[in-house]
Protein backbone atom coordinates (compact mmCIF):
# COMPACT_ATOMS: atom_id res chain seq x y z
CA UNK A 1 0.00 0.00 0.00
CA UNK A 2 1.31 3.55 -0.85
CA UNK A 3 -0.39 6.79 0.56
CA UNK A 4 -0.08 9.84 -1.49
CA UNK A 5 1.58 13.03 -0.10
CA UNK A 6 -1.89 14.71 0.13
CA UNK A 7 -2.67 12.00 1.88
CA UNK A 8 0.09 11.80 4.43
CA UNK A 9 -0.05 16.06 5.30
CA UNK A 10 -3.29 15.36 5.40
CA UNK A 11 -3.04 12.73 8.20
CA UNK A 12 -0.06 14.68 9.95
CA UNK A 13 -2.50 17.86 10.60
CA UNK A 14 -5.39 15.96 11.99
CA UNK A 15 -3.34 13.42 14.20
CA UNK A 16 -0.88 16.63 15.94
CA UNK A 17 2.34 14.64 13.66
CA UNK A 18 4.94 17.33 13.62
CA UNK A 19 6.87 17.34 10.18
CA UNK A 20 10.22 18.26 10.47
CA UNK A 21 12.71 19.59 7.39
CA UNK A 22 16.06 18.21 7.56
CA UNK A 23 19.43 17.41 5.98
CA UNK A 24 19.41 14.66 4.17
CA UNK A 25 22.27 11.99 4.49
CA UNK A 26 22.59 9.15 2.61
CA UNK A 27 23.70 6.02 4.36
CA UNK A 28 23.99 3.27 1.89
CA UNK A 29 19.99 1.54 2.37
CA UNK A 30 19.58 4.02 5.23
CA UNK A 31 18.99 7.67 5.79
CA UNK A 32 19.49 10.14 8.25
CA UNK A 33 17.90 13.47 8.10
CA UNK A 34 19.40 16.18 10.45
CA UNK A 35 16.14 17.92 12.15
CA UNK A 36 15.63 21.21 13.89
CA UNK A 37 13.74 20.40 17.05
CA UNK A 38 14.26 23.71 18.82
CA UNK A 39 16.08 21.73 21.69
CA UNK A 40 19.84 21.95 22.51
CA UNK A 41 20.39 19.07 20.93
CA UNK A 42 22.26 17.80 17.63
CA UNK A 43 18.59 15.86 16.45
CA UNK A 44 18.64 13.22 13.98
CA UNK A 45 15.78 10.78 12.86
CA UNK A 46 17.00 7.82 11.28
CA UNK A 47 15.28 6.36 8.64
CA UNK A 48 15.30 2.48 7.49
CA UNK A 49 13.85 -0.91 6.16
CA UNK A 50 14.90 -2.18 10.06
CA UNK A 51 13.49 0.83 11.54
CA UNK A 52 10.50 0.65 10.02
CA UNK A 53 10.12 -2.78 10.97
CA UNK A 54 10.57 -2.32 14.63
CA UNK A 55 8.30 0.64 15.26
CA UNK A 56 5.63 -1.00 13.01
CA UNK A 57 5.47 -4.50 13.63
CA UNK A 58 5.59 -5.90 17.05
CA UNK A 59 5.22 -9.48 15.98
CA UNK A 60 8.91 -9.08 15.11
CA UNK A 61 10.83 -10.68 18.22
CA UNK A 62 13.36 -13.23 18.81
CA UNK A 63 16.69 -13.62 16.86
CA UNK A 64 14.88 -11.94 14.41
CA UNK A 65 14.19 -9.19 16.26
CA UNK A 66 17.64 -8.83 16.93
CA UNK A 67 19.16 -9.42 13.73
CA UNK A 68 16.88 -6.21 12.46
CA UNK A 69 18.76 -4.00 15.68
CA UNK A 70 22.32 -5.08 14.52
CA UNK A 71 21.88 -3.56 10.82
CA UNK A 72 20.39 -0.61 12.07
CA UNK A 73 22.90 -0.10 14.81
CA UNK A 74 25.35 -0.60 12.09
CA UNK A 75 24.09 2.47 10.53
CA UNK A 76 24.14 4.41 13.77
CA UNK A 77 27.82 3.60 14.14
CA UNK A 78 28.14 4.97 10.68
CA UNK A 79 26.84 7.96 11.42
CA UNK A 80 28.27 8.73 14.90
CA UNK A 81 32.23 7.64 13.52
CA UNK A 82 31.86 10.72 11.58
CA UNK A 83 30.23 12.76 14.12
CA UNK A 84 32.47 12.20 17.68
CA UNK A 85 35.96 12.92 17.68
CA UNK A 86 37.96 9.81 17.80
CA UNK A 87 40.31 11.31 20.11
CA UNK A 88 38.10 11.65 23.51
CA UNK A 89 37.30 8.78 25.57
CA UNK A 90 33.86 6.79 25.33
CA UNK A 91 31.79 5.31 28.21
CA UNK A 92 28.78 3.09 26.95
CA UNK A 93 26.12 3.00 29.56
CA UNK A 94 23.79 -0.16 29.28
CA UNK A 95 20.77 0.21 31.30
CA UNK A 96 19.82 -2.81 31.76
CA UNK A 97 18.00 -5.13 31.21
CA UNK A 98 16.70 -3.81 27.81
CA UNK A 99 19.37 -2.03 26.48
CA UNK A 100 21.89 -4.38 24.90
CA UNK A 101 18.68 -5.22 22.49
CA UNK A 102 20.05 -1.74 20.62
CA UNK A 103 23.11 -3.55 19.34
CA UNK A 104 24.86 -0.15 19.37
CA UNK A 105 27.79 -1.40 21.90
CA UNK A 106 28.83 -4.39 18.92
CA UNK A 107 28.16 -1.88 16.27
CA UNK A 108 30.92 0.70 17.57
CA UNK A 109 33.28 -1.63 18.57
CA UNK A 110 32.91 -3.20 14.99
CA UNK A 111 33.78 0.42 13.36
CA UNK A 112 36.82 0.76 15.31
CA UNK A 113 35.25 2.72 18.42
CA UNK A 114 36.87 1.99 21.83
CA UNK A 115 34.26 1.46 24.77
CA UNK A 116 34.51 1.91 28.45
CA UNK A 117 31.31 0.12 29.62
CA UNK A 118 29.26 1.44 32.24
CA UNK A 119 26.26 -1.54 33.63
CA UNK A 120 23.43 0.07 35.29
CA UNK A 121 20.04 -1.81 36.34
CA UNK A 122 17.31 0.65 37.53
CA UNK A 123 14.06 -0.92 38.81
CA UNK A 124 10.47 0.60 39.32
CA UNK A 125 9.56 0.12 43.24
CA UNK A 126 6.32 1.92 42.38
CA UNK A 127 4.45 2.30 39.01
CA UNK A 128 6.13 0.24 36.31
CA UNK A 129 4.87 -2.60 33.14
CA UNK A 130 2.55 -0.58 31.42
CA UNK A 131 2.07 2.82 33.62
CA UNK A 132 5.45 5.23 34.38
CA UNK A 133 3.03 8.16 36.18
CA UNK A 134 3.96 6.75 39.23
CA UNK A 135 7.92 6.62 39.70
CA UNK A 136 9.83 5.52 42.24
CA UNK A 137 12.84 3.81 40.82
CA UNK A 138 15.58 2.26 43.12
CA UNK A 139 19.19 1.27 41.10
CA UNK A 140 19.56 -2.50 42.18
CA UNK A 141 22.93 -3.34 40.11
CA UNK A 142 25.90 -1.21 38.76
CA UNK A 143 29.08 -1.85 37.37
CA UNK A 144 31.58 1.04 36.62
CA UNK A 145 35.22 -0.44 37.05
CA UNK A 146 36.03 0.30 33.18
CA UNK A 147 35.00 4.05 33.86
CA UNK A 148 38.67 4.22 36.01
CA UNK A 149 39.84 4.18 32.32
CA UNK A 150 38.65 7.63 32.04
CA UNK A 151 40.20 9.18 35.36
CA UNK A 152 40.63 13.09 34.90
CA UNK A 153 39.59 13.24 30.89
CA UNK A 154 36.68 14.57 29.23
CA UNK A 155 34.48 11.94 27.98
CA UNK A 156 31.46 11.17 25.93
CA UNK A 157 28.64 9.16 27.29
CA UNK A 158 26.74 7.35 24.93
CA UNK A 159 23.19 5.67 25.39
CA UNK A 160 21.16 3.74 23.48
CA UNK A 161 17.99 2.86 24.95
CA UNK A 162 14.17 3.83 25.09
CA UNK A 163 13.24 7.11 26.63
CA UNK A 164 9.82 7.50 27.29
CA UNK A 165 10.02 10.29 30.25
CA UNK A 166 13.61 10.41 30.61
CA UNK A 167 12.71 9.86 34.28
CA UNK A 168 14.50 6.53 34.47
CA UNK A 169 17.50 7.33 32.47
CA UNK A 170 18.28 10.71 34.26
CA UNK A 171 18.42 8.96 37.50
CA UNK A 172 21.16 6.40 35.76
CA UNK A 173 22.75 9.55 34.21
CA UNK A 174 23.14 10.94 37.74
CA UNK A 175 24.36 7.80 39.28
CA UNK A 176 27.14 7.73 36.54
CA UNK A 177 28.03 11.18 36.65
CA UNK A 178 28.34 10.94 40.34
CA UNK A 179 31.38 8.19 39.34
CA UNK A 180 33.19 10.28 36.81
CA UNK A 181 32.98 13.01 39.59
CA UNK A 182 34.87 11.26 41.59
CA UNK A 183 37.37 10.17 38.72
CA UNK A 184 38.26 13.75 38.18
CA UNK A 185 36.16 13.33 34.79
CA UNK A 186 34.06 15.47 32.85
CA UNK A 187 30.96 15.15 30.57
CA UNK A 188 31.80 16.74 27.17
CA UNK A 189 28.84 15.08 24.29
CA UNK A 190 26.08 12.84 25.38
CA UNK A 191 24.58 10.64 22.90
CA UNK A 192 21.08 8.90 22.70
CA UNK A 193 20.29 6.84 20.11
CA UNK A 194 16.55 4.60 20.53
CA UNK A 195 12.88 5.34 20.93
CA UNK A 196 13.28 8.90 22.10
CA UNK A 197 9.71 10.67 23.15
CA UNK A 198 9.83 14.77 22.76
CA UNK A 199 9.22 14.82 26.28
CA UNK A 200 11.93 12.22 27.57
CA UNK A 201 14.47 14.20 25.18
CA UNK A 202 14.05 17.35 26.85
CA UNK A 203 13.97 15.98 30.17
CA UNK A 204 17.07 14.16 29.55
CA UNK A 205 19.00 17.17 27.87
CA UNK A 206 17.81 19.75 31.16
CA UNK A 207 19.36 17.40 33.38
CA UNK A 208 22.33 15.70 31.97
CA UNK A 209 23.98 19.15 31.45
CA UNK A 210 26.44 18.64 28.46
CA UNK A 211 28.13 20.67 26.56
CA UNK A 212 26.97 18.93 23.59
CA UNK A 213 24.67 16.77 23.09
CA UNK A 214 23.37 14.32 19.79
CA UNK A 215 19.95 12.30 19.54
CA UNK A 216 19.41 9.61 16.92
CA UNK A 217 15.76 8.72 16.63
CA UNK A 218 14.56 5.45 15.53
CA UNK A 219 11.88 7.00 12.78
CA UNK A 220 10.64 9.67 14.93
CA UNK A 221 11.00 11.20 18.02
CA UNK A 222 7.60 9.50 19.69
CA UNK A 223 4.55 11.17 21.48
CA UNK A 224 4.10 10.17 24.74
CA UNK A 225 0.97 8.42 25.75
CA UNK A 226 -0.69 9.61 29.42
CA UNK A 227 0.00 6.28 30.88
CA UNK A 228 3.54 7.95 30.60
CA UNK A 229 5.06 4.42 28.64
CA UNK A 230 3.16 4.09 25.23
CA UNK A 231 5.22 5.73 22.99
CA UNK A 232 3.07 5.93 19.46
CA UNK A 233 3.96 7.74 16.26
CA UNK A 234 -0.02 8.77 16.40
CA UNK A 235 -2.96 7.83 17.46
CA UNK A 236 -5.81 7.76 20.34
CA UNK A 237 -4.23 8.08 23.79
CA UNK A 238 -5.70 4.71 24.71
CA UNK A 239 -4.91 5.22 28.25
CA UNK A 240 -6.78 8.69 28.41
CA UNK A 241 -9.55 7.22 26.87
CA UNK A 242 -9.24 4.44 29.54
CA UNK A 243 -9.32 6.90 32.37
CA UNK A 244 -11.78 9.57 31.38
CA UNK A 245 -13.55 8.26 27.84
CA UNK A 246 -12.32 10.70 26.11
CA UNK A 247 -10.78 10.64 22.65
CA UNK A 248 -7.26 12.87 22.19
CA UNK A 249 -4.70 12.61 19.30
CA UNK A 250 -1.18 12.53 19.88
CA UNK A 251 1.29 12.98 17.42
CA UNK A 252 5.13 13.09 17.16
CA UNK A 253 7.79 14.34 15.10
CA UNK A 254 9.58 13.10 11.72
CA UNK A 255 9.73 13.72 8.32
CA UNK A 256 7.29 13.70 5.81
CA UNK A 257 10.08 10.93 3.83
CA UNK A 258 10.29 9.32 7.49
CA UNK A 259 6.54 9.07 7.37
CA UNK A 260 5.76 7.92 3.95
CA UNK A 261 7.81 4.55 4.55
CA UNK A 262 6.16 4.16 7.76
CA UNK A 263 2.50 5.26 8.00
CA UNK A 264 1.35 2.18 5.39
CA UNK A 265 2.78 -0.71 8.02
CA UNK A 266 1.61 1.43 11.41
CA UNK A 267 -1.17 0.60 13.30
CA UNK A 268 -2.02 4.09 14.78
CA UNK A 269 -1.85 4.28 18.18
CA UNK A 270 0.70 1.54 19.05
CA UNK A 271 3.92 1.54 21.13
CA UNK A 272 6.90 1.49 18.49
CA UNK A 273 9.31 0.19 20.86
CA UNK A 274 6.44 -2.42 22.54
CA UNK A 275 7.89 -4.39 25.61
CA UNK A 276 11.23 -3.98 24.65
CA UNK A 277 13.14 -6.25 26.77
CA UNK A 278 10.16 -8.96 26.64
CA UNK A 279 10.96 -8.52 22.78
CA UNK A 280 14.33 -10.39 23.45
CA UNK A 281 15.20 -14.24 23.64
CA UNK A 282 17.66 -13.38 26.76
CA UNK A 283 18.50 -10.02 29.03
CA UNK A 284 21.33 -8.83 31.33
CA UNK A 285 19.59 -8.41 34.17
CA UNK A 286 23.29 -7.29 36.15
CA UNK A 287 24.10 -10.57 37.92
CA UNK A 288 22.04 -13.34 36.12
CA UNK A 289 20.69 -14.12 32.72
CA UNK A 290 16.89 -14.12 32.40
CA UNK A 291 14.19 -14.86 29.48
CA UNK A 292 12.55 -12.26 27.68
CA UNK A 293 8.57 -12.89 28.20
CA UNK A 294 8.13 -13.15 24.24
CA UNK A 295 4.61 -14.83 24.62
CA UNK A 296 3.47 -12.11 26.75
CA UNK A 297 5.01 -9.28 24.23
CA UNK A 298 3.09 -10.52 21.95
CA UNK A 299 -0.57 -11.19 23.66
CA UNK A 300 -0.43 -7.80 25.32
CA UNK A 301 0.29 -6.09 21.70
CA UNK A 302 -2.72 -8.15 20.14
CA UNK A 303 -4.99 -7.19 22.65
CA UNK A 304 -3.92 -3.75 22.61
CA UNK A 305 -4.18 -3.60 18.80
CA UNK A 306 -7.27 -4.41 19.13
CA UNK A 307 -8.89 -2.09 21.57
CA UNK A 308 -6.96 0.29 19.46
CA UNK A 309 -8.49 -0.75 16.25
CA UNK A 310 -11.94 -0.07 17.90
CA UNK A 311 -11.27 3.25 18.99
CA UNK A 312 -10.00 4.15 15.77
CA UNK A 313 -12.53 3.84 13.78
CA UNK A 314 -14.47 6.19 16.01
CA UNK A 315 -12.43 9.58 15.76
CA UNK A 316 -13.10 11.93 12.68
CA UNK A 317 -9.35 11.77 11.24
CA UNK A 318 -10.42 7.76 10.73
CA UNK A 319 -9.82 6.02 7.12
CA UNK A 320 -10.55 2.99 5.49
CA UNK A 321 -6.78 1.91 4.62
CA UNK A 322 -6.12 2.14 8.48
CA UNK A 323 -7.91 -1.30 8.36
CA UNK A 324 -5.64 -2.59 6.66
CA UNK A 325 -2.70 -1.96 8.28
CA UNK A 326 -4.70 -3.01 11.57
CA UNK A 327 -5.32 -6.32 9.69
CA UNK A 328 -1.95 -7.05 8.68
CA UNK A 329 -0.22 -6.39 11.85
CA UNK A 330 -3.13 -8.62 13.38
CA UNK A 331 -2.46 -11.44 11.50
CA UNK A 332 1.40 -11.05 12.02
CA UNK A 333 0.91 -11.25 15.69
CA UNK A 334 -1.25 -13.95 15.21
CA UNK A 335 1.25 -15.94 13.30
CA UNK A 336 4.17 -15.03 15.36
CA UNK A 337 2.30 -17.03 18.48
CA UNK A 338 1.11 -19.91 16.40
CA UNK A 339 4.82 -20.14 14.65
CA UNK A 340 6.42 -19.55 18.43
CA UNK A 341 4.04 -22.77 19.86
CA UNK A 342 2.24 -19.75 22.57
CA UNK A 343 -1.18 -20.01 20.44
CA UNK A 344 -3.52 -17.16 20.04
Amino acid sequence: MRLTDEELLELASNTGIRLLEGERLDLGCSVAFRVKLGVPCEAYVLDSPEGRDLAAKPELVGEEFLEANRRLASTAARLLSEELEPDVPKVFLHVLRGSLGYRLHEALKSVGVELCEAWIRPRYVKGGFGDHRTKVIKIVYEDFREVSRVADMECDVIVADTVATGYTLVKCLQRLSRALEKLGARLRTLVLYGFISLTGLNAVLEAAGARRAVAIAVEDFTALASNMYDMPLYGVDEAQHADTGGLRSIGGATTLEALRGLAPHYAPGMDQPGDWSERQPLLHAGDALERGDIAGHLRRSLEALRRLWRLTRTVPWYRPWMDQVYRARERGLSEALARLGYGR
